[in-house]
């Protein structure tokens, strides 16, 4: 349920997984902006469901991301 997380938390997981939320959509066929338009209110239910999905499988599963994630993680020394 997205409502018990706050919106950055959201944003923050999709580029954990996804390397950024643009590319979230992208690979999940959505419309460009749809999760911003989500986290503002517009309901959606195709987008909500892919968010909560995304969010709820483990983070080294999910073979969609994993590569994006790595490219744009950065080492914090």
């Amino acid at each position: 349920d997205l409502t018990t997380l706050h919106r950055e938390d959201i944003k923050a997981e999709l580029r954990k997984r996804f390397g950024s939320v643009a590319a979230f959509e992208r690979s999940h066929d959505l419309p460009e902006k749809s999760v911003t338009d989500l986290l503002r209110g517009y309901k959606s239910a195709r987008v909500q469901e892919a968010v909560v999905a995304a969010i709820n499988s483990p983070l080294n599963s999910n073979s969609e991301g994993s590569g994006n994630a790595a490219a744009g993680a950065r080492r914090i020394v």
